[in-house]
């Protein structure tokens, strides 16, 4: 089981030790979005610099390029992107406003993608196996970070903060609960 206390102080620290970085990566990630091509690549710099902070290296404001550096990133990513997009456009056609909850299917889809070098349908096919295997997990952790999103999202300079705190929470998740060589330190016995 994850221990929340312990998996939000832990993304609150690894965020604090790099807070420049994430702030201005972040603020890139969002501006550089408007091209619309660069989403995907930029969503996945986010993600490398939530693992790199996680691995305790020095996060860097370059790193959330990482999509347009690291080999096949820029595709891989899209990959993951275009099927989140499908969901959420149908999760919103089904559930109306509160179709971004859909946005829990593909919860740890990046992290994987960045940890482990994944292609992007290898990320997708873990991701729904860890959701299947740790539902009640994934939900707890989704909707902490989902609730925290939002109410950053109220306050502009709030999603500075609050969406890579949330690529820290979801990476450190499923680095655990996939059992990723790390210590299990957010799963009780």
């Amino acid at each position: 089981m994850v221990e929340i206390e312990k998996l939000l102080k832990d993304s609150w620290e690894i965020f604090q030790k790099n807070i420049v970085a994430f702030i201005v990566g972040t603020l890139i990630a969002g501006i550089g979005s408007i091209l619309i091509v660069t989403i995907a690549p930029l969503f996945y710099g986010v993600v490398y610099m939530a693992v790199k902070g996680i691995k305790g290296e020095k996060v860097e404001i370059a790193d959330v390029f990482a999509g347009f550096k690291v080999s096949g990133a820029f595709v891989q990513s899209w990959i993951v992107v275009i099927v989140y997009l499908v969901l959420m456009i149908a999760g919103s056609m089904l559930l109306g406003r509160i179709g971004g909850i859909i946005g829990i299917l593909l919860i740890y889809a990046l992290p994987l993608l960045v940890m482990r070098e994944y292609k992007g349908a290898d990320a997708l096919k873990e991701n729904f196996e860890l959701i299947q295997k740790y539902p009640a997990d994934t939900a707890i952790v989704f909707l902490i970070f989902f609730a925290l999103n939002y109410i950053g999202s109220l306050i502009i300079i709030g999603a500075l903060i609050t969406f890579p705190l949330s690529m820290i929470g979801y990476t450190l998740t499923a680095k655990h609960l996939a059992g990723n060589s790390q210590p299990a330190a957010y799963i009780e016995g």
